[in-house]
């Protein structure tokens, strides 16, 4: 049976004029909350950030999407408060990581569903999370949180494992994860994320960890409440990440939840939730299961924009991260339906260029029409440049496929994998 589009059927339709959904700090995900709630009869308020707090990277950047008012929040949050008095607030969310702290704190203030301010940055400090799991008895990364180089160094030289990871221990900070195996690696990478901290004016913390190794798992998780008034977990799609022998990221695929490991990932997952103290929202968490040990934690972040693989789901089932958040945080939208819905096979194929060259036409055209391509990711023209693929922020750009069944999309990964060994980075100079 060919795929077919789910309509959004369960979507509340009734109109509610005087009250009014916030979203915080909606940088990065095209309108996708607004649009969310605005189907449910809500209307938008967004709260956007000073542009002088915004990173770098978001610097001139404007919040998209259908919004009945926009509010600037300079730093106070009485005055944010008071320029919401002229709404009915009725719902408040994090439209990005940016917008967790401050989501956190109008709720409180206007008592509307949300988290306690207080675990704000536990939900997206990935040290303070391994910090609170171990504290807690729960599998964790051996690992280091601090803002001193010689600290994290010292660290690193007491324990002498054969490979770290270096991270900003904020998740808000958009800066790429990195792989280190000797000493000199590592003083490399500790001052170049520290420089990125700082430019980008967030927390000068960092995370130094042991690399796991094992099966990454990829879990998209909401939380809300239940029909009694109680918090209730749900795990709502999982993805299973594959890599090449050099460790590039190859292909994520959706897996089906009845099978045994992911029942075991979820058993891990729920418990976790209950220890970082979400009581509502979105969480998307990278765990590594560990040979001999289970499932391990690596990093948790409250709901980040959207990309392309969430973007075919929804097309397709209906569902993604954001519509999650949103029947979060409206208790009177219907829970996702528990019998049987379509599955179709989703995957993400990384391209991988083995060498700096530029995108041939007629192979890249024959990767973009095969027939299980959803959605092209990244700027793939003919004659665009490309470097060699050193991780995954390097690559060219990636393909979503999706079909009913795994062998069409298996087919399809391994014919975009020979166009890459056939020529496909080494086309006509522009």
């Amino acid at each position: 049976m060919a795929l077919q589009p789910v309509a959004p059927a369960a979507l509340e339709t009734d109109s509610h004029p005087d009250r009014v959904a916030v979203v915080v700090a909606p940088y990065g995900d095209d309108g996708a909350y607004a649009g969310e709630f605005t189907a449910r009869g809500w209307p938008c308020v967004a709260i956007e950030l000073a542009p002088e707090t915004l990173p770098p990277e978001l610097a001139g950047s404007t919040v998209s999407g259908e919004y009945r008012h926009r509010i600037v929040h300079t730093g106070s949050l009485r005055e944010t408060v008071r320029s919401l008095a002229a709404h009915q607030v009725g719902a408040v969310v994090a439209g990005s990581s940016l917008g967790v702290d401050l989501a956190d704190q109008l709720a409180k203030q206007l008592r509307r569903t949300g988290n306690d301010p207080s675990s704000s940055l536990l939900r997206r400090d990935i040290g303070l999370q391994a910090e609170t799991l171990e504290a807690a008895g729960v599998a964790a990364p051996r690992g280091i949180r601090t803002a001193s180089l010689a600290a994290a160094l010292d660290w690193a030289a007491f324990h002498d494992l054969p490979e770290y990871l270096v991270a900003a221990a904020d998740t808000a900070l958009e800066a790429p994860v990195r792989r280190c195996r000797s000493g000199y690696d590592l003083a490399v990478a500790l001052r170049a994320m520290r420089r990125t901290t700082h430019e980008q004016g967030l927390d000068p913390h960092l995370v130094l960890q042991e690399h796991l190794s094992g099966s990454v798992y990829h879990l998209d998780t909401v939380t809300g409440r239940g029909p009694t008034g109680a918090v209730e977990h749900r795990v709502t799609r999982i993805w299973a990440e594959t890599r090449t022998p050099a460790g590039l990221h190859d292909r994520s695929d959706l897996v089906d939840p009845r099978g045994p490991a992911p029942r075991l990932l979820t058993r891990y997952m729920l418990r976790v939730l209950d220890i970082l103290g979400v009581t509502t929202g979105v969480l998307r968490s990278r765990l590594v299961v560990v040979a001999g040990q289970g499932p391990v934690l690596v990093r948790a972040e409250p709901g980040p924009p959207m990309d392309a693989a969430d973007r075919v789901l929804r097309e397709l089932t209906g569902s993604n991260l954001v519509q999650d958040a949103v029947q979060a945080a409206l208790p009177e939208c219907p829970h996702a339906p528990t019998g049987s819905v379509p599955r179709p096979h989703v995957a993400r194929v990384s391209l991988i260029a083995p060498h700096d060259g530029t995108l041939d036409e007629e192979l890249l055209r024959t990767i973009t029409t095969l027939p299980t391509v959803r959605h092209a990711v990244g700027d793939l023209r003919p004659g665009v440049r490309v470097r060699r693929t050193a991780d995954r922020s390097s690559s060219p750009g990636a393909l979503v496929l999706a079909a009913d069944s795994r062998k069409d999309v298996d087919r399809d990964h391994r014919a975009i994998r020979t166009a890459e060994c056939r020529g496909l980075y080494r086309g006509a100079r522009p």
